[in-house]
């Protein structure tokens, strides 16, 4: 199957097959991001526009009347660039526009795969930058304040919140990352990734994600232009001279390490630049990747690796690559999903790992062979989220919306911070979660047992289990039964009595829809209002809760777990 046709359930099945281990290591936190143009497409400009707009500026600023034009020369360094016959010269008119040109098509196309040298040729008298600060005017074109995240750039903010990005490298300008984290976290500057666009920002102290935009940064760059503006790279003497240049050797040491010291997925990123292949080769004369290590210790998102792929492959393996196994290791490195798929996917099994991992430190009678059935119901929940699942914004926006605030309701019992659109489960990676001290108080081990048996159920086909509308008297999720007279049920997750009450007064669970209130903690004991109890029925619906705790205190099994279960349910 095309990695254009692949499903984000698709990409699943790779995660779950031959990919398991790299899977398992991104939840725990083992692999450097390294990011490409790809994962921006669509949302910043393409190389085909820019070139464009370099030759319209160019050929604009022309002057015939002058046969010593500044400009005029450096359109024929540009058209020379673009190895233009002389047919094509011939059809090709000064005095109009570049967009009319019978050729303007190949001759973009020659200039896009050229795009480096085509912003290293100058104008006389202008700043060495100046195609790039100038004409393209990095600044304002790759920070525009309109360009908005797309689902890459969210799924890796989430992903980033949930501590399983601890480095990401860009060789992109935009900051739309960043915008992403900032679009989940309402600006926290303590949830953001630290940006490194120069060397000395390597000094800053460091959050739990660090970006480092190798090529710089835009938005840095425009509003400190003085600080960010040199270290901007986009001309083919810039990447040449990247690894070897003395004030650029902070950046090089740093992004060496990261390369020897963590597994390295690339997505949207041909890795044709030097410097990219230099730093790689650097990284593997200090500190070797073994072939045949798990996980995996390169992965791209590709279709098919593409040249500078392979040879980057070759360079850092070196002798452990033979004519025998070389199609092998080429077919072991590529994972054949693009980024909004693959990113989608892993998002969604980062989280079922890390509720999986919960499942066994939850306290209670249960043996652990037991729990494998409830660790079983969340990839089942996790499956039935991927059937549906879009690669797309609104998909993706939704879905972090609707997480963000199960995790609120389930910690606080409200809402405190309306504008935080997303909370991760933890930002702990997998491995370290026993560590948490604070899994207890916030329910978070209770509640993923909560969410194993509603997958056990839904498995069994004893109920559905579908979304609810981001309102303030929504559930995390309702369930339906398959019993005649079953009727669709709100159901809520909390962590504890006082949680519980926070979700009544607040106005997010309403009694009379007779919802289902699951608790991680103990029921709170009733208070007698009065010597004497109503006499008949009184007809008023009644909240059905349930307490997690109390039912592993209670039962030794996980079937017994789960009919006990579907008992308070009562669905």
């Amino acid at each position: 199957m095309a990695a254009f046709d692949m499903t984000v359930r698709d990409t699943l099945k790779l995660l779950d097959g031959s990919f398991e281990p790299f899977a398992e290591g991104v939840s725990n936190g083992l692999y450097a991001f390294w990011l490409g143009s790809g994962i921006s497409f669509g949302r910043a400009p393409g190389l085909r526009d820019l070139v464009g707009k370099v030759l319209e500026y160019v050929r604009s600023r022309i002057d015939p009347a002058n046969p010593d034009c500044r400009f005029a020369r450096s359109m024929e360094e540009i058209l020379t660039l673009a190895s233009i016959s002389p047919e094509e010269r011939a059809r090709s008119r000064l005095d109009e526009p570049f967009a009319n040109w019978p050729d303007q098509n190949a001759l973009t196309l020659r200039l896009v795969n050229n795009y480096s040298a085509l912003l290293g040729i100058t104008v006389d008298g202008e700043d060495l930058d100046y195609l790039l600060w100038t004409v393209i005017d990095v600044g304002t074109t790759f920070a525009d304040a309109t360009m908005t995240p797309d689902v890459e750039h969210l799924c890796l903010a989430a992903l980033s919140l949930e501590g399983a990005i601890p480095e990401m490298l860009s060789a992109n300008w935009d900051p739309l990352v960043e915008r992403a984290v900032d679009t989940l976290t309402d600006g926290n500057a303590a949830l953001s990734p630290t940006v490194v666009a120069r060397p000395a920002d390597l000094q800053l102290p460091r959050n739990k994600t660090r970006l480092i935009k190798f090529h710089g940064c835009a938005a840095k760059a425009q509003s400190d232009p003085g600080q960010y503006r040199q270290w901007l790279v986009a001309s083919n003497n810039q990447i040449a001279a990247f690894c070897t240049e003395v004030s650029n050797q902070g950046l090089v040491t740093a992004l060496t390490h990261i390369v020897g010291t963590k597994r390295t997925l690339m997505l949207g990123l041909s890795a044709q630049d030097a410097n990219i292949q230099g730093i790689f080769n650097k990284a593997a004369n200090e500190l070797t990747w073994q072939l045949g290590d798990s996980p995996p210790s390169y992965v791209f998102s590709e279709q098919k690796l593409g040249m500078d792929q392979r040879s980057l492959l070759r360079n850092v393996y070196r002798a452990q690559i033979t004519a025998e196994n070389l199609t092998a290791v080429l077919e072991a490195a590529r994972i054949q999903a693009y980024a909004k798929r693959l990113l989608t996917a892993l998002l969604l099994d980062v989280w079922s790992r890390k509720l999986q991992a919960l499942i066994p430190l939850a306290p209670g009678l249960l043996p652990l062979a037991e729990r494998h059935h409830l660790c079983a119901g969340i990839v089942s929940l996790r499956n039935h989220l991927a059937d549906a699942a879009e690669p797309e914004l609104d998909f993706i926006g939704a879905l972090l919306d609707r997480f963000g605030r199960a995790c609120k309701l389930l910690r606080d019992g409200q809402i405190e911070h309306p504008n935080v659109r997303f909370e991760p489960i933890t930002n702990d990676v997998v491995t370290a979660l026993p560590g948490n001290p604070a899994l207890g108080a916030l329910g978070l081990r209770e509640g993923a047992v909560a969410l194993g048996l509603l997958g056990m159920g839904l498995s069994r086909h004893d109920w559905t289990v579908e979304a609810e509308a981001l309102e303030r008297e929504s559930g995390v999720l309702a369930v339906t039964g398959k019993g005649a007279v079953a009727a669709r049920a709100k159901v809520y997750l909390t962590a504890s009595a006082s949680s519980a009450a926070l979700l009544r007064s607040e106005g997010h669970l309403v009694e009379t829809e007779t919802p289902l209130l699951i608790q991680s903690q103990k029921l709170a004991i009733p208070m007698t209002r009065s010597p004497r109890a109503a006499s008949g029925r009184t007809g008023l619906p009644k909240v059905r809760e349930v307490s997690i705790s109390a039912l592993l205190q209670t039962y030794a099994t996980a079937e017994a777990l789960y009919e006990a279960f579907r008992q308070e349910l009562a669905i």
